[in-house]
């Protein structure tokens, strides 16, 4: 499938949230990842304050872009994500470091 890759971010004016995307992913069957890249030396855990971040992120970029795509958020870590209630809540996906270096 057809993708284009890039990163994107807004900044913000005055009384206005900015964002930042770690890399998209604009997929040619009208949906889009939203890639978000953690570090974390065990398993990286989403709690509420990051799952406001999150949510605010996907919120600006539709504003921003005014696109109609389905938004799929995912997950990039070196050791995965807990699944807890904010996990299951909003991630489609994940992808940990050794899926990157086979």
């Amino acid at each position: 499938m057809y993708t284009e890759e890039s990163v994107w971010r807004h900044v913000p004016g005055k009384g206005q949230p900015g964002a930042q995307i770690d890399m998209l992913i604009d997929r040619r069957d009208l949906c889009i990842n939203i890639c978000e890249m953690k570090f974390s030396t065990n398993e990286f855990t989403i709690n509420k304050k990051y799952l406001d971040e999150l949510l605010q992120k996907r919120t600006v970029f539709i504003d921003k872009t005014k696109t109609n795509k389905t938004i799929f958020l995912t997950m990039i870590t070196t050791y995965g994500v807990a699944k807890n209630t904010y996990y299951k809540n909003l991630v489609q996906s994940e992808v940990k470091m050794d899926a990157l270096f086979d």
